[in-house]
């Protein structure tokens, strides 16, 4: 691992913008989306650190993509795979239960498609993956850690809806009997005891996480820059840095938005005048510095086909954040700071699929857009040279850093 001062110059570089520590800090704290995959994140770290300090032996990331897999653990003369997981904080019942959510958050939300099959493969419905680790590893909520063997989770009764799955939720009593079971990986000698960290001294950066997750600000920092962790770190915390971003610049300008009322909004921000603003940062894979090129995945992040894509009707501007370190050096945009575009959802272009899944506004995903100026400044225009019959409704130009008097 790198040194202190060179691991946090390298998260800065990757946040992209000077952004105070309390900042971030504060997003994560305050937010559940983030909180809750950087503490399975940093429950990771932690299993890892008890495996090391106390068994000496080998552990690894599982293979990565849609697998289930979070851990192979080899103790010297077995190998098992390992679930890690967290539990879900408004399910604890102190002295009597606590519960882990046990569904696949990759693929096809449904259920049962989304639960996990006892057998493998499935004999009563398809799914996608691979037989379920050989353990489940939950941290309880405050003594320990429960290694609970594949054939011992909680599962459906062949009387229910969903027979042949685990639950999920996932019920455990507050003194399981798996609490602690060193044993089982082999290490007999450790059974019953509590090995994790469970405090940690104040840190001057993530003041508040740190006291949450048991993390020094390295390890942190060192945690959310493994590849494994791209999803939290550009996702969820740069992510969620991108819309406040944004929410002050249009307050600096007069206009004062709100978040919707209600429940799993396809938008991000309402102004005063009822203009529903959806908010993205940009996607690397749809970038190209040496061409001008900046692109925004405009979809939601969860479901396939249509019901994942954008109807026009769901908002009425696309707020792109533009991270400085996408920008090209051939632009003069200042390059410590996030710019803005806002773009009607007009404008935007339909998917080409849309007769195909008999839908009539789907928005196509992949927008992309290249850089230009004129004398009222920098502008997006739309990227044209696109392998699928995608086309903008609207030619723009759509102005960085300014605010269109529709809004």
């Amino acid at each position: 691992m790198m040194n202190k001062d060179d691991i946090f110059k390298e998260f800065m570089v990757r946040i992209g913008v000077n952004t105070p520590w309390s900042v971030m800090d504060d997003i994560v704290t305050s937010d559940a989306n983030i909180l809750r995959p950087v503490k399975g994140a940093a429950f990771e770290v932690l299993f890892d650190g008890v495996v090391h300090k106390y068994f000496r032996c080998e552990i690894k990331p599982g293979p990565g993509g849609d697998t289930d897999i979070d851990r192979v653990f080899n103790n010297r003369k077995e190998t098992f795979t390992l679930q890690l997981k967290t539990c879900v904080t408004k399910t604890i019942i102190e002295n009597v239960k606590f519960s882990v959510s046990l569904h696949k958050t990759h693929g096809e939300e449904r259920r049962p498609r989304n639960l996990y099959p006892v057998e493998w493969p499935c004999p009563h419905c398809p799914h996608d993956g691979e037989l379920f680790p050989d353990f489940l590893v939950v941290l309880h909520p405050y003594k320990g850690v429960l290694i609970v063997p594949r054939e011992q989770i909680p599962r459906y009764d062949n009387r229910h809806k969903y027979k042949g799955h685990y639950k999920d939720p996932a019920n455990f009593k507050w003194n399981s009997q798996w609490l602690n079971r060193w044993d089982l990986l082999g290490f007999q000698q450790f059974k019953g005891q509590s090995l994790e960290r469970r405090s940690i001294p104040p840190q001057e950066k993530f003041t508040h996480l740190s006291q949450i997750i048991h993390l020094t600000d390295y390890e942190i920092v060192n945690m959310l820059l493994m590849p494994e962790n791209f999803r939290v770190l550009e996702m969820n915390l740069k992510g969620n840095l991108r819309e406040p971003s944004m929410v002050d610049w249009l307050k600096n300008a007069g206009i004062d938005t709100s978040k919707p009322e209600a429940s799993y909004a396809k938008y991000d921000r309402v102004t005063r005048k009822g203009t529903k603003i959806q908010i993205k940062g940009p996607s690397k894979h749809l970038c190209n510095p040496a061409i001008n090129q900046v692109g925004v995945e405009v979809m939601g992040s969860h479901g396939k086909g249509s019901p994942r894509r954008y109807s026009e009707s769901d908002f009425d501007y696309l707020g792109f954040v533009i991270d400085p370190q996408i920008i090209s050096d051939n632009i003069n945009l200042d390059k410590s700071k996030y710019h803005y575009c806002l773009i009607p959802v007009s404008d935007l272009p339909l998917h080409y699929k849309n007769s195909l899944w008999r839908t009539i506004n789907k928005l196509y995903e992949n927008c992309k857009f290249v850089i230009d100026s004129d004398k009222n400044g920098y502008f997006l225009k739309p990227y044209t040279n696109y392998r699928n019959p995608v086309t903008f409704r609207g030619r723009g130009p759509w102005y960085v850093d300014k605010i269109p008097e529709k809004i």
